[in-house]
Parts: C-alpha cells; structure tokens; sequence
C-alpha cells in the first residue's frame, strides 16, 4: 500500500474496510495466529498504523514537498483553501485536523 496516493484518504468507508480487511488476513497469514486471536492484538504486535492515520501521515508528507518544489509547473497550480472546499472528500481536507 505504500505506493497509494493521498488521494486514497479520501476514499469512501467501504473502501478503506475492505483495504483494512486485506491487511488483516494477509497479517494473520505471516504471523501464523490462530482464529482465536483478534485483530486488534496482531496490529499492535505488528505496531501496523491504522489506514486513516497512515493516509494521513502521507498526506502530510506530499503536500509539505509539494509546497517546497522548485518545479514551475508545480508552482503554476493554483492554491485552494482546504476549509472552504467545494467538495469535502479531497486530499488535502485530511489535514485540517493534522
């Protein structure tokens, strides 16, 4: 999942169970647990980051090197102001609350 795009945190609840869900088998798989031990305890073994959190921590790292590029076409895109967002389910509403 480390190749994902910011974008991906603002994708729909559905989306984001079915991702945590994929992560839950595939952990249970490498750690050989049985069905009896939750999920919640394999993340924190693992110290796995909840989805959200890391679509959050990636948000932050793209638009803070987006807003240092040296790049001219980059600096051509025009700013919007993420608290008056014409749709709330964009990228860069993820760190209102960062």
């Amino acid at each position: 999942m480390s190749n994902e795009s910011p974008a991906g945190g603002a994708a729909a609840k559905t989306h984001i169970n079915n991702w945590e869900s994929a992560r839950n088998k595939i952990a249970r798989q490498i750690t050989k647990a049985p069905w009896f031990v939750r999920n919640k305890q394999i993340q924190k073994e693992l110290k796995l980051t909840p989805i959200p959190d890391y679509f959050k921590k990636l948000a932050i790292s793209f638009f803070h090197k987006l807003d240092s590029s040296a790049n001219t076409a980059i600096a051509e895109i025009p700013k919007y102001d993420p608290l008056e967002p014409k749709k709330k389910r964009r990228p860069r509403t993820l760190l209102i609350n960062a």
